[in-house]
């Protein structure tokens, strides 16, 4: 009987211009350049430390049964990144990691309706970070202090969080950093998208 954590989710639809995008690529070189995998006419991503599946014939988006279902924004991420590698251009890490506000344009995004989604983990993990960083271990990230841990969420994509438990003076605090060349690979709005997905699949769960 196959493990119940092997077993793949529902798959569900996406908005059509997302696809549309991908399939002017050559998913070939999509899947060279993203670090990915395209066998039988579908993508296998390494996405949050687990593999999850892109269907262009069917326009399905699958998640692995231990990490949530695909949802719009994981599928934004996910068609985003693999569209953008198909356009051919080769990606460098710059190796060092940055706030999001030295991301290029990243100082007018990621504030408002984009501001990172730091107050759930605050909320959830003020007085417990060992838990959140057993929490991001498990999903594939690994410890590097003073970051309480990095995430090599996507293969060209590299983040970190920075948390500040809460003590007698001061809240909790969250910081995101991604690496410096990371809006080479996603736009400002798929890097948001990103971290909302890390963020929930960073939360407890039932």
């Amino acid at each position: 009987m196959m493990a119940a954590s092997s077993v793949e989710k529902p798959t569900i639809v996406f908005p059509q211009v997302l696809w549309d995008d991908l399939a002017k690529v050559d998913p070939n070189l999509a899947a060279d350049i993203a670090g990915a995998k395209y066998v039988g006419g579908r993508f296998t991503v390494d996405f949050l430390g687990a593999p999850h599946v892109v269907d262009p014939s069917a326009r399905l988006v699958t998640s692995p049964a231990n990490r949530l279902k695909a949802d719009f924004q994981k599928a934004l991420v996910l068609l985003v990144y693999l569209a953008q590698a198909g356009r051919g251009q080769p990606y460098a890490p710059a190796g060092r990691l940055v706030g999001p506000n030295e991301i290029p344009g990243g100082t007018m995004f990621f504030r408002g309706p984009h501001k990172l989604p730091t107050a759930p983990l605050e909320e959830a993990y003020a007085a417990s970070p060992e838990t959140l960083a057993a929490k991001a271990v498990s999903l594939g990230a690994f410890e590097a202090p003073p970051a309480l841990f990095r995430w090599q969420v996507l293969p060209h994509i590299e983040i970190a969080c920075y948390f500040d438990p809460q003590d007698d003076e001061f809240p909790a605090q969250a910081r995101y950093a991604f690496d410096a060349n990371s809006h080479l690979v996603l736009p400002l709005d798929a890097l948001w998208a990103l971290i909302n997905v890390v963020a929930s699949e960073l939360l407890p769960h039932e």
